[in-house]
């Protein structure tokens, strides 16, 4: 939501950061022969953060931004930058500092420093700020169409309609925490919702956030219909797996491939399990699981939800809840996961199950998905034989 994710570059010593911390003060001002200094001027010292950045040394990268502040206290890339790197190492009241002097001086240009100080601030405050960079981002958004160029304070940069989507998300995520007990709270939360789908009506987090708004009015009837919607824009098909199982072997298939632009981070899939589960779409669910098992076998959630669905279908999927659960046991022993009231529940649905046909609720061979009700599936029982060895 406007702020900038930097990868963390592997753990370094202190000697090493203290070094390169001071090689940065001798590329800041190098004293010739005769003992003229020269320094960088404010470009140059900035480029050289950017090339710190790209190389994962934020340290390093904060020191240009610093010297460059000294120079210039009101260049406005220069307090974005430094601004962004504080987000960075957690020095949020500094940051903050930084994004808000950036406003003051540039108010009526480049949209990404009001998202980052909305993160920063709170209730009325964050809103006013998110809704000042949607603002920004439409009309440079508008320029962009007009003139085929981004114009932002601080560098170009190109707004998407997902950009725009995204920030109405945010406003909405400020009404559901900090102002959810304001006045008129829940109308705007589902005014910025239904924007955030306008501006781009193929982000499957904005239907989500629609369908989890709609179960919490207890209309659980559109809830289905907006999630099922926001999966089916990043959920490959059944016969990807086929396809990318066949090119595997040599064959080219594209079938099932995500664009980068509907693909979800993993909570946000799981979140949508969630989901199906309580608008009773459980087929759907099941391939969600399928899915982010694929991605994680050792999340003992996913095992867990994979039960909790098969028992809320009924008798005849109780053989597959009991394996799930079971399995949900073994990955949870053998993960870091400490969330006690998810094994609480696993066991109050063990014991109400029962040991089942055969009186071993350990086995897998005998707990495992069968029938119609769900054939265990192949990848399922691959993942058994690496969590055994």
């Amino acid at each position: 939501m406007g702020k900038n994710k930097f990868k963390k570059k592997p753990g370094s010593s202190l000697v090493e950061r203290r070094q390169r911390l001071r090689d940065a003060s001798n590329e800041i001002k190098i004293e010739n022969k005769g003992k003229k200094t020269v320094t960088y001027s404010v470009d140059q010292l900035l480029n050289k953060a950017e090339e710190c950045i790209d190389r994962f040394e934020y340290e390093v990268a904060q020191k240009f931004c610093q010297r460059a502040l000294e120079i210039e206290p009101d260049n406005v890339h220069a307090l974005e930058t430094s601004g962004t790197l504080l987000l960075e190492v957690g020095n949020l009241e500094a940051a903050k500092h930084c994004f808000g002097r950036a406003v003051e001086v540039c108010p009526e240009q480049g949209y990404s420093k009001y998202m980052n100080l909305g993160q920063l601030l709170e209730g009325e405050h964050s809103v006013q700020c998110y809704q000042k960079g949607i603002e920004l981002m439409v009309k440079e958004k508008q320029q962009q169409q007009a003139e085929e160029v981004a114009a932002a304070c601080g560098g170009g940069q190109h707004v998407s309609d997902r950009d725009v989507s995204s920030a109405y998300l945010s406003v909405a995520e400020v009404y559901m925490t900090d102002l959810c007990f304001s006045e008129n709270a829940e109308d705007k939360c589902k005014e910025n919702i239904e924007k955030a789908i306008a501006a781009d009506t193929q982000n499957p987090e904005a239907l989500q956030t629609m369908s989890n708004f709609m179960l919490s009015k207890d209309d659980k009837e559109e809830a289905r219909k907006m999630i099922k919607k926001s999966v089916e824009l990043w959920l490959p098909p059944a016969s990807s797996k086929e396809g990318a199982e066949l090119a595997g072997n040599g064959a080219e298939s594209d079938e099932g491939v995500m664009e980068p632009s509907t693909q979800l981070p993993y909570d946000s899939r799981k979140s949508a399990a969630k989901i199906l589960i309580e608008v009773e779409e459980y087929d759907l669910t099941g391939e969600v699981l399928d899915n982010l098992l694929e991605e994680n076998d050792e999340d003992p959630e996913l095992w867990y939800l994979h039960g909790w669905t098969n028992y809320l279908r009924g008798e005849d999927y109780k053989g597959n809840a009991r394996y799930y659960l079971n399995k949900t046991k073994k990955v949870y022993m053998k993960s870091k996961c400490q969330d006690i009231e998810l094994m609480k529940h696993v066991e109050e649905l063990l014991q109400e199950l029962g040991p089942g046909d055969e009186g071993d609720v350990d086995s897998d061979a005998e707990d495992s998905p069968v029938g119609e009700a769900g054939d265990l599936e192949q990848e399922i029982q691959s993942a058994d034989e690496d969590m055994e060895q």
